[in-house]
């Protein structure tokens, strides 16, 4: 590898984490391993391809392409395929973990919001969301779940009744 191809592909990782980030993980290095990766650096297209995996703080996404699209060096959004793809985070102040997966998994950098397609699942603490497509909205901290413009399937939510009593609680 030249130092140009190592040089591009270590700025498509920082675009990648002022995006994604939480505060703490954005103060966290980013470890990127796949099989090959190709920058279009003129196009500001940068892919992943076999068995990627991003660690940066508590940010895990396993998939097997991602693909970051930026304009300027300013991450618009991200991409990332699998058979499922996983993402998890655990954000500021939580004591567990967000969990989703889905065959696609798209990031919109712009408004922080995640959207899971194709056999969507989403965990926050014991709840849990399942439908065709979910979005969650990360800096508002808000699930929705819906079937597909195609698709017929309701959604699936499962929400524990201790979760119900916390939320009284805190209002």
């Amino acid at each position: 590898m030249n130092f140009k191809l190592i040089t591009l592909m270590m700025v498509g990782c920082l675009w990648w984490a002022n995006a994604w980030a939480l505060r703490s993980d954005s103060e966290q290095p980013i470890i990127i391993e796949a099989d090959q990766v190709d920058i279009d650096d003129r196009n500001g297209v940068s892919t992943y391809y076999g068995n990627v995996k991003l660690k940066q703080g508590s940010i895990n996404i396993d998939a097997e392409s991602i693909v970051v699209y930026s304009v300027e060096h300013r991450l618009q959004r991200i991409i990332a395929i699998g058979q499922p793809a996983h993402f998890a985070q655990r954000p500021d102040g939580a004591t567990e973990d967000v969990n989703a997966e889905a065959w696609r998994v798209e990031y919109n950098a712009q408004v922080g919001v995640l959207i899971l397609s194709d056999r969507a699942k989403f965990y926050q603490a014991a709840s849990k969301f399942q439908g065709d497509r979910i979005e969650y909205n990360m800096r508002k901290d808000t699930v929705r779940a819906s079937k597909s413009e195609q698709g017929s399937g309701r959604v699936h939510v499962v929400i524990q009744p201790g979760l119900i009593e916390q939320t009284k609680d805190n209002k």
